[in-house]
C-alpha cells in the first residue's frame, strides 16, 4: 500500500509540475535566453519539490549546463554561498560540479552549474565499487572542517565523474560559523517546517537534528544489511570499517532546530 501511495504522489507532482512548466514557459525561457542559455528543457518533472525547478540549457558557447530556478528567497542563495565557500578546500575542487554563474532578476534567482555526465550513486554502484567509498566520508570531514552540515547526505546526492565522487545539493547546507553565511530558511512558516522535517527522513536522528556522518552511518549500514550477494572479505571488511568511522564521528558536527 505504501508503494502505490509513493508512487501516486509521484504521478501527481509530475502532473502539478507539467502544469506549472506549461503555464510558465513563455516566461522560463525569456528568463533564460536574455542570460544567454538556449535549449532550455524542463529535467525530470518528477524531481521538481520544494519549489525549486530544474532545467537542462545550453551557454552560448554551447555548452550543456544544469539550471535550479526559483523564487524562493533563501535555497539558491545559500547554495551560491555553499559553492564559493567549498572551492577554496583544495581537497573537494576536484569532488564538486562545476559552478558556472548565478543569476538574480525578478524575484527569482537561478543557479547554473556545469551539466554532470556521470553516474549518480546507488547501491548497485556502492556494492561494486566499495573501495572508492571512503571518499564519502572525506567530503564529510571536509565539511566539518569548515563547520558545514550537509543535512541531505544519501548516495543519489553523490555522482562519480571523471574519476571521481563529487557530491552536490547544497540549498538547505547549515553554516555552523559565528559569521553564518549560510542561514536556516524561514521557521515561522509552516510549510518551511514541513519541508525540514521530510528532508533527509531515515538519514537522520531526528526530525529536526541533522548529521551528516550519522547519514553515512545509515548509507554504510544499509549497503551491510542489503547486500543479497556475498561480498568479498575485505569490501564486507572496508564497509565494517566505514560504519564504525561514521559511528565513532556521530555527534562531532551536527545541528538542531529546538521546538
Amino acid at each position: 500500500m505504501s508503494f502505490l501511495r509513493y508512487y501516486l504522489s509521484l504521478i501527481y507532482r509530475t502532473i502539478k509540475n507539467l502544469v506549472f512548466h506549461i503555464k510558465n514557459r513563455s516566461f522560463i525561457n525569456g528568463f533564460f535566453q536574455e542570460n544567454g542559455y538556449h535549449q532550455t528543457k524542463p529535467f525530470n518533472l518528477s524531481k521538481w519539490h520544494h519549489e525549486l525547478y530544474l532545467f537542462t540549457a545550453e551557454d552560448k558557447k554551447g555548452n550543456p549546463v544544469f539550471i535550479k530556478l526559483t523564487n524562493l528567497p533563501r535555497i539558491l542563495k545559500n547554495e551560491n554561498r555553499a559553492y564559493k565557500k567549498l572551492r577554496k578546500k583544495s581537497y573537494l575542487k576536484n569532488h564538486l560540479i562545476e559552478h558556472k554563474g548565478y543569476i538574480k532578476k525578478d524575484g527569482y534567482k537561478a543557479l547554473i552549474l556545469k551539466r554532470a555526465n556521470g553516474v549518480v550513486l546507488n547501491e548497485e554502484w556502492a556494492y561494486q565499487n566499495i573501495e572508492k567509498l571512503g571518499t564519502l566520508i572525506k567530503i564529510v570531514n571536509e565539511f566539518k572542517a569548515l563547520s558545514l552540515i550537509h543535512r541531505d547526505i544519501k548516495l543519489d546526492n553523490f555522482i562519480y565523474e571523471d574519476g571521481n565522487i563529487k557530491v552536490f545539493d547544497f540549498s538547505f547546507m547549515i553554516d555552523m560559523t559565528e559569521d553564518k553565511k549560510l542561514k536556516e530558511i524561514d521557521l515561522t512558516d509552516n510549510e518551511n517546517m514541513i519541508k525540514l522535517i521530510t528532508m533527509g527522513v531515515g538519514y537522520k536522528p531526528a526530525p529536526l537534528k541533522w548529521d551528516d556522518y550519522f547519514s553515512l552511518h545509515v548509507v554504510f549500514s544499509r549497503l551491510l544489511k542489503n547486500n543479497t550477494t556475498k561480498l568479498a572479505f575485505q569490501d564486507k571488511a572496508s564497509l565494517e570499517r566505514y560504519t564504525t568511522e561514521c559511528a565513532n564521528k556521530v555527534d562531532t558536527n551536527s545541528y538542531t532546530i529546538l521546538k
